[in-house]
């Protein structure tokens, strides 16, 4: 469910309206998380890492009311709850959309998760349909470690959607670690923001609980 915001009564009003005339109001940061105990636990539970840590994140991004705020129209509106949209890759080598519905439990995520992963796996082109506004994109770059990462968006019809970038997971010093980036539309969300979702984030991964 989504509920329109007041903008007048909007305690970023001065901040949407100013950014939203902005030819290109998105902005990003990079940095790394440290996954050690995380992938520990993956590792323990037999489960995907990948799936593991991308539920954590979903966490840590629905407990954060900006990552859940969009756009209609240059109108904001904020949903109950979000859910992610990862690129994934074909069994042809192909590129393909998922959409894993964020749910209470873990166990409910990780077989709806599997069940969807399975079925984008195996198609043959480029499906978009499940697209929505109620998503955060994830794009997935298993292969590099990353310092900067930049994305196409179609900036007219922009609905403020996130994007969260995962790359290689490496070990240093005895502790494994993982690039992220989270890049946002600016009458949306700040940096202060983004910093709090990367420290929630990193405590679900110190702690994970799941």
């Amino acid at each position: 469910m989504k509920h329109n915001i007041p903008v007048d009564r909007w305690d970023r009003a001065s901040a949407f309206r100013h950014f939203i005339r902005y030819s290109d109001p998105y902005f990003g940061v990079c940095t790394e998380l440290d996954v050690t105990a995380a992938y520990a636990r993956a590792k323990d539970m037999r489960v995907s890492f990948f799936l593991y840590y991308f539920y954590l994140s979903l966490m840590a991004a629905n407990g954060i009311p900006e990552f859940r705020t969009r756009l209609e129209k240059n109108t904001p509106v904020i949903y109950d709850a979000v859910h992610g949209s990862p690129t994934i890759l074909r069994n042809d080598g192909g590129l393909g959309f998922a959409l894993l519905e964020y749910r209470d439990s873990f166990g409910d995520f990780l077989k709806d998760a599997e069940t969807e992963m399975t079925r984008v796996k195996a198609q043959t082109g480029l499906d978009a349909s499940k697209d929505r506004p109620d998503t955060i994109y994830y794009s997935i770059l298993p292969w590099i470690r990353f310092t900067s990462v930049s994305h196409p968006l179609d900036l007219p019809r922009s609905e403020g959607v996130p994007i969260l970038s995962f790359g290689k997971l490496v070990e240093s010093n005895g502790c494994r670690l993982i690039p992220v980036g989270v890049h946002a539309h600016h009458a949306l969300m700040d940096g202060m923001h983004i910093g709090r979702f990367l420290e929630d984030l990193q405590a679900r991964l110190n702690a994970p609980v799941v």
